[in-house]
């Protein structure tokens, strides 16, 4: 019931957005950027000389990128934008951003949302890469707006010679899971240590390790159905291991 309504919604978004774009094209100076913010955040950013009533865009992933949801920003939550969104694939994820009725995103610059992802493995892929497809901007008089969109790229081999990887974050097991599963990680010298799960935006759900550990390999069971706050859904979670200032992420999956 709940993917049917969310279904619903972002076919809604399209027809609404489809409306708005029976017109000329608009002469307008925007950019639409990607920045890896982190190991596991990509944030949009919106430079515009136009405001803006309508967004649609697709984000795709290569190299073993997967993403969570997208989460909007203070920018566009005080513009009171409404956000729908569909995963289509762990890969591809495509978004409608809609203003108010006589209403649009004013003229500026900052981030309108930020995708939460994990790296897979993928042998023979060395770079990661992020990038938006099927932009089209539009103005609360149905206008076209000319845009320009960004990717981001990212060497998966490349390494500081001081930040060398001291550390492995495997896979869980087993995954999918029900309502338990196991992970396990292996460290190559004493550090600072936390493990935590995450659901799709970016929420942490479950702290399981925040400790400083001696070397040596770990295993840490987590039971989804023994979740302090409430009962967890089903769907995509993460296990994300920090140890100093690194950070590692794999997805797991709860299948109930």
């Amino acid at each position: 019931m709940l993917g049917r309504r969310r279904n619903e919604n972002w076919i809604t978004a399209l027809a609404a957005l489809a409306v708005m774009l029976q017109s000329q094209a608009a002469v307008a100076d925007n950019r639409l950027v990607l920045r890896k913010e982190s190991d596991n955040l990509i944030a949009v950013e919106l430079s515009n000389t136009d405001a803006v009533a309508g967004f649609q865009f697709s984000v795709n992933g290569r190299g073993g990128v997967t993403f969570g949801e997208y989460q909007g920003s203070e920018r566009t939550s005080e513009a009171s934008l409404g956000i729908y969104q569909y995963l289509k694939d762990d890969s591809t994820l495509n978004i409608v951003i809609l203003a108010p009725v006589r209403s649009a995103l004013p003229v500026g610059n900052g981030v309108i949302g930020k995708i939460f992802f994990a790296l897979t493995k993928n042998a023979g892929a060395d770079t990661a890469r992020v990038f938006l497809s099927k932009v089209v901007l539009c103005t609360a008089q149905a206008q076209y707006l000319d845009v320009t969109a960004t990717q981001v790229e990212w060497n998966l081999h490349a390494k500081v010679d001081s930040k060398q990887m001291n550390f492995a974050l495997n896979q869980n097991y087993p995954n999918p899971f029900n309502p338990s599963t196991t992970i396990s990680y292996r460290l190559d010298k004493p550090a600072q240590v936390r493990l935590a799960v995450y659901d799709i935006t970016g929420r942490q759900v479950e702290s399981l390790v925040d400790q400083h550990q001696l070397e040596g390999q770990y295993t840490v069971k987590w039971n989804a159905s023994v979740h302090a706050a409430s009962q967890l859904a089903s769907g995509m979670y993460f296990a994300r291991l920090q140890v100093g200032d690194q950070v590692a992420v794999q997805k797991m999956i709860l299948a109930k």
